[in-house]
């Protein structure tokens, strides 16, 4: 499979913007995430990550997975970045 967008940025990490980041980082591209909130796209990196935490634990993926994805996410915190 080849990753159509190597790197694609988020606005907003709530519930839908959460989802949308977590199906691009599982299809391979880095993921910017913004947020206007301080604190948010941080807490939205945290919350995919424990998500699929839960997801190693029962055998679903692998660790490896987890941690490929989850390095794929990176919090920012103007448009410009």
């Amino acid at each position: 499979m080849t990753t159509q967008f190597s790197t694609i940025a988020i606005v907003g990490t709530g519930a839908m913007g959460r989802g949308i980041a977590q199906i691009a980082a599982q299809a391979g591209s880095q993921v910017l995430l913004m947020d206007a909130h301080p604190g948010a796209a941080e807490a939205a990196r945290h919350l995919l990550k424990e998500q699929w935490g839960k997801l190693v634990a029962k055998g679903r993926i692998t660790a490896d997975q987890a941690t490929a994805w989850t390095e794929r996410l990176c919090p920012v915190s103007a448009v410009a970045d």
